[in-house]
């Protein structure tokens, strides 16, 4: 019997897939893994950190434990742990994916540049609960860290960009590795423009109060937000059989963050110690960022409609959709405390930190879920062994990342109404903080949900890395009777 030459050229992606994948499979896993860890500690720390905002005395009265120096290590360990970790493993196995190019050398390097990255990691954290803090957001570990951290991400870096250069593109355009790209580059320029200007130039005063704050702003902008939307227009278009709805607008979407997302941040400081221009070129940055936001999400709509049956079925699908939907919540949040008119009330409150979560774990840490559900077992030769446990996992985070944004919304107008009002003169700082108790419990126990999520996920990845996931062919599906829905390309 012959072989058609269809039949010849599937078999022949499928082995060039394979042996993509192959030549990733370690540093990938890897990264993933050390990021789930990180990922559980850090809401453990979420916690802790709102437990002591309504009840200081818990935990006694032990100085590492004490809210100023648990929240810092919990934002940290999402930024640094997991959400730069998880990011490097999706973009490396996106990007040699896409560009049809295996990882040919340099493979010890990378696994040397993750464990250095984890060594850096944990010594700083451990170094902001013994008291050891810069005191300036995002870049509370000590100064000798960053050079370490900067290296290793340079060491992954390199040969993304060498497989995008070497990738063969007949379709122009492609989306997706445009904006792992573009976070390769924007990264390293982010990092080492805040760590020297705060690090290496003493006496900026107030200067260096707003570098901080645009650090934070094009950390989650040209960073986070790329990995997510790139990994967003990867897997849609994979998972539903169907091309991106408009080259046009993913263009547009691209262009437009590269060119609005390095000018917000100075606008956390409306009414400070700067030029005027700064915080109001920022707020304009931050409202126009709304354009984008929304071009992005009418085009993964777009992309997904007519198969939001899929959105039931398929775990990446689920993750990816519903992280989708976040990008578009956390644009119309920066809007809020961009404008001067509500940003005035909403800035240094609960909202801020709101922000944060929505963008970091909402949008990027829900996509890349939908990633890894989709990567590990790829690389593992293996399936999820639990539909119950990825259902969990997807309804715990989002009912507890929409309970932490809601509340911090809320709690964010209270205080910011309070620390205005003429009436409340006389009240001091500690008690408009305890006034924010309810919502400050709410937090705390959708924290716990998130965590008890996150023990079992990381219980989930570490079983499917050890190789001991379920034998099939088959996907793991949420709905069973829809799996006949899946398209080939999702198998793939």
């Amino acid at each position: 019997m012959q072989t058609s030459p269809a039949s010849t050229d599937t078999q022949a992606d499928n082995l060039r897939r394979a042996a993509i994948d192959k030549s990733v499979k370690g540093p990938v896993l890897f990264l993933f893994l050390n990021g789930a860890f990180w990922l559980m500690a850090s809401t453990i720390l979420g916690v802790l950190a709102a437990i002591k905002q309504f009840a200081p005395d818990f935990l006694g009265a032990c100085s590492v434990l004490q809210y100023g120096r648990l929240q810092p290590t919990h934002i940290n360990a999402l930024v640094y742990g997991w959400g730069v970790q998880a990011g490097l493993g999706a973009m490396l196995w996106i990007m040699a994916r896409r560009s049809g190019q295996e990882l040919r050398v340099g493979k010890s390097v990378l696994y040397v540049a993750a464990i250095f990255w984890n060594i850096a990691v944990t010594i700083g954290l451990v170094a902001i609960l013994l008291g050891r803090s810069t005191s300036m957001e995002w870049l509370e570990m000590p100064a000798f860290i960053w050079p370490i951290l900067l290296i290793s991400f340079l060491a992954f870096a390199w040969p993304m960009v060498f497989m995008f250069g070497r990738a063969f593109r007949p379709e122009g355009f492609m989306v997706s590795t445009w904006y792992i790209l573009g976070a390769c580059f924007w990264f390293p320029w982010i990092f080492i423009t805040a760590n020297v200007a705060l690090h290496c130039l003493p006496g900026l005063g107030a200067l260096g109060a707003g570098i901080n704050a645009w650090y934070v702003h094009t950390m989650i902008l040209l960073f986070f937000a790329p990995v997510a939307i790139g990994s967003a227009y990867y897997f849609i278009p994979k998972v539903t059989g169907k091309p991106i709805a408009s080259s046009q607008l993913s263009q547009m979407g691209f262009w437009l963050l590269a060119v609005l997302g390095g000018w917000t941040g100075m606008q956390h400081y409306m009414g400070g110690p700067l030029p005027a221009w700064m915080p109001a070129v920022g707020a304009a940055a931050g409202v126009l960022l709304l354009i984008p936001v929304g071009v992005v999400g009418l085009n993964h709509h777009l992309t997904t409609l007519g198969n939001h049956s899929l959105v039931a079925s398929s775990p990446t699908l689920r993750f990816v959709f519903f992280g989708a939907l976040f990008y578009p919540v956390s644009g119309a949040i920066l809007a809020l405390i961009s404008n001067f008119s509500t940003g005035a009330t909403l800035q240094f409150t609960q909202a801020w930190y709101g922000f944060q979560i929505v963008a970091l774990y909402g949008f990027f840490s829900m996509t890349i879920f939908g990633a890894i559900y989709y990567i590990v077992p790829r690389l593992t030769g293996c399936e999820w062994l639990s539909v119950r446990l990825i259902r969990n996992h997807f309804w715990f985070s989002v009912y507890g990342i929409g309970t932490i944004v809601v509340t911090s919304l809320v709690a964010g107008a209270q205080q910011g109404g309070d620390l205005n009002s003429p009436e409340m003169w006389d009240q001091d700082f500690m008690q408009l903080a305890l006034n924010l108790r309810p919502y400050i419990i709410a937090r705390a126990i959708a924290w716990a949900l998130i965590t008890w999520s996150n023990v079992w996920f990381l219980i989930h990845l570490m079983l499917m890395v050890a190789g001991l996931g379920r034998r099939s062919s088959a996907p793991t599906l949420l709905e069973h009777e829809h799996e006949d829905v899946l398209p080939q390309a999702a198998h793939a």
